[in-house]
């Protein structure tokens, strides 16, 4: 299938899950890495492409839902943020949330504003049972592998918050 944005999708030759796609994507200041995933079962068609390359113009909003829903996940459960600060305490983003904090514990909104979205991973139907976008949030990911992936469906629908690494 050929599409505008996303050129020639081709699935028929997987024998597995597999990236048929990929590129780059600016928000704000960050690049952040952008695939489509297939696999052989995945018939892909234009209106699921059309809406994958809508979610990608207006990253910016499907980004607002995305820390929405990161900030009710780090209020239910703050382990991933006491995590990093324990684990990186020498982080310099740590040590300026820590001293922002001024002695209480540092923050959800912060810790929240200071994640960087890393990867979306965009999802063809027939591949699984799998929200068809996630984007992937990482604190500091230069000393951190540690992974929020807000799952949503493709008309942005946050389905899942999970910790991933």
């Amino acid at each position: 299938m050929e599409h505008a944005h996303f050129g020639r999708v081709e699935t028929s030759a997987l024998d597995g899950t597999d990236v048929v796609w990929e590129s780059t994507s600016q928000l704000g200041d960050d690049e952040v890495e952008v695939q489509l995933w297939a696999g052989p079962s995945s018939k892909p068609d234009a209106e699921e492409l059309d809406a994958f390359a809508a979610c990608l113009t207006d990253l910016s909003a499907l980004d607002a839902a995305a820390r929405t829903a990161l900030r009710a996940y780090l209020h239910e459960d703050r382990y991933f943020i006491d995590y990093h600060v324990e684990e990186l305490e020498d982080s310099e983003t740590v040590v300026r949330l820590v001293r922002e904090a001024a002695g209480e514990a540092v923050g959800v909104d912060s810790f929240a504003a200071a994640m960087r979205l890393s990867s979306v991973g965009l999802w063809l139907s027939g591949l699984s049972e799998k929200p068809s976008v996630i984007l992937d949030y990482m604190f500091d990911p230069d000393l951190s592998d540690q992974i929020l992936a807000v799952k949503l469906t493709r008309d942005g629908t946050v389905v899942s918050v999970d910790w991933e690494s």
